[in-house]
């Protein structure tokens, strides 16, 4: 089999690692890629594959006779990069029309409730002095969303109603968020903790990975603001069998049968975002992607065939009933740039990087790039992954490698797993 990655973040360097394992891949390119992914398995010389309806990535997809596109990020899916191959060659990844579970909230929200979802209340508003009234029936806390997408930081979580005035300011008044906050969602805060469920998906049947949780907040004890996430561990002690169970029946079991419903049959990666609570679980959001920086500490893990799982769902033919995960521990620790996730540094020196890692820990890049030297050209600069017997096992593989290697400029949060 012949496959195409689309993307360069720290989950598409994780999925080419996990797809090169496979006895039934013969190559794998990556569409760009990213600094720790060999030259000649990147795809560097197109310049705009996304443009004029993703015509110059059609023609290279069947130029290059690939049997499998994977693809890693949401904005080309929600732009509809599946419809547009889907005539060329299996994609991997949902269809315009059911990528909106991650392209709209909104739209999100009304499918949730149209199929008896377990998740918030929740009001939509696209005026500021008509929202203004509908914080006090929501909060405090006050849950300010973004509609379109906003790589993860178009949600305001906030005791302050001050605070959460500013917010709708900023995406309603002042423009922030452009497009995509020309519609805001208030939302009921749901308490509990936080656990990710992502399900490989056919159209008819979703196979869910064993949960994992990601820290989104920027410095150590959750402070500071919402990033695309710094660190993940999986599983996660607190989503019991009797949660997951629920999890798949109650929310991905009745959103795959849902998508079907509608007519926009959902194939490719579901991604759920939960709040667990009192032995239940409740539904924050869909995204229609692999979560970054979860499929890092997750993918070491799974012992099924990665490349026929993605290519039975993309033809609609899942074969196996439940997937196959190690008995070990898998975590992550984001590397980043000072000033991430505002204006960041960018070209530092990382050959820190470059030195041999321990047994058990392996770098998946992100923001990175080779031309001589390697240097970080993202705010998300790279992922310490570790595998263990416990939790302690792998934050102490992981910390002492971070640890021992000097990388002037960058931070990690010293709390994952915690």
């Amino acid at each position: 089999m012949k496959i195409l990655i689309l993307g360069s973040g720290g989950r598409e360097h994780a999925l080419y690692a996990a797809l090169k394992k496979s006895k039934s891949v013969e190559q794998v390119l990556v569409l760009p890629g990213n600094g720790g992914i060999p030259e000649s398995d990147r795809i560097r010389h197109m310049t705009a594959p996304y443009a004029n309806g993703f015509k110059a990535l059609q023609e290279f997809v069947q130029s290059e006779q690939f049997d499998l596109v994977v693809v890693g990020p949401e904005q080309p899916l929600v732009d509809g990069v599946t419809d547009a191959l889907e005539n060329t060659c299996a994609v991997f990844g949902p269809k315009k029309a059911a990528a909106q579970i991650e392209g709209s909230k909104g739209w999100a929200r009304a499918f949730m409730e149209r199929h008896g979802l377990p998740s918030a209340r929740y009001a939509e508003f696209s005026d500021f002095d008509a929202a203004l009234p509908g914080l006090d029936s929501f909060g405090p806390p006050y849950v300010i969303k973004a509609d379109g997408l906003a790589a993860g930081k178009g949600v305001t979580v906030t005791s302050d109603r001050e605070h959460a005035v500013q917010a709708l300011k900023e995406a309603l008044v002042e423009g922030v968020f452009g497009s995509s906050g020309a519609k805001v969602l208030l939302e009921e805060f749901l308490p509990g903790r936080e656990a990710s469920v992502f399900a490989i998906c056919d159209g008819e049947k979703a196979l869910a990975f064993q949960p994992a949780r990601d820290y989104k907040r920027v410095f150590d004890n959750n402070e500071g603001p919402n990033t695309g996430g710094m660190g993940a561990v999986t599983p996660v002690e607190y989503v019991t069998e009797a949660v997951m169970q629920q999890i798949q029946s109650e929310v991905l079991d009745r959103a795959v049968q849902g998508f079907k419903k509608d007519g926009t049959p959902y194939r490719g990666l579901l991604y759920a975002g939960l709040m667990i609570h009192e032995g239940k679980a409740r539904l924050v959001e869909f995204n229609c992607r692999f979560g970054d920086p979860e499929t890092q500490a997750l993918l070491p893990l799974l012992e099924d065939d990665i490349a026929q799982l993605f290519f039975q769902a993309a033809t609609g033919h899942l074969k196996e009933s439940s997937l196959r995960f190690r008995n070990a521990v898998g975590m992550t620790v984001v590397l980043a740039a000072g000033g991430y996730p505002g204006d960041y540094d960018k070209g530092i020196d990382l050959s820190g990087l470059e030195e041999p890692f321990v047994d058990g820990v392996q770098c998946f890049h992100a923001g990175t790039e080779r031309n001589g030297a390697l240097r970080s050209t993202g705010g998300r600069i790279a992922n310490i992954t570790g595998t263990g017997v416990s939790i302690e096992d792998a934050r102490n593989r992981i910390y002492s490698q971070l640890k021992s290697r000097s990388i002037a400029g960058t931070f990690f949060r010293s709390d994952i797993g915690l």
